[in-house]
């Protein structure tokens, strides 16, 4: 991603998006935890008590800054949500001109069945570059 050696080169069209929703979260996650962590050391300094005999002052907070943290959190999670489901849903959803092949897991063997009623054993022939819907069920054990 963005030439950079640290990460894998892309093998899908939907990588870009699951990227950019990664790094999206990822920024928004450092950037929340780098802001509590500072306000608890600031506070922390702040309101340190430096004497038995010294009263803390009391602090009542006004009703805009608690909706303010309330409302900008949860914002931010239906952004990242929305975002996440729009994501997942391109991936799951095959395309309208997807090839049809139907999958039957058996113990020791894959049997595929094409929507023209051609049928392979253990191994899938498929044209290049053309998106698939696999129907999968398995009939007597849990494929991988």
């Amino acid at each position: 991603m963005w030439g950079l050696p640290l990460f894998p080169p892309q093998a899908s069209t939907l990588a870009p998006q699951v990227d950019a929703l990664f790094f999206f979260m990822l920024g928004v996650s450092a950037f929340f935890s780098l802001l509590i962590a500072g306000l608890i050391v600031y506070f922390a300094i702040k309101y340190h008590r430096r004497s038995e005999d010294e009263e803390t002052e009391q602090v009542h907070e006004p009703m805009a800054l608690e909706l303010t943290w309330t409302m900008v959190p949860l914002a931010l999670t239906m952004v990242m949500y929305a975002w996440g489901a729009s994501v997942f849903f391109t991936a799951v959803r095959p395309p309208r001109d997807a090839l049809e092949v139907y999958v039957v897991g058996k113990q020791w063997m894959w049997k595929f069945q094409h929507a023209e009623g051609q049928r392979e054993i253990d191994e899938l022939h498929m044209p290049l570059g053309r998106p698939v819907r696999l129907t999968m069920t398995s009939e007597d054990v849990i494929h991988s």
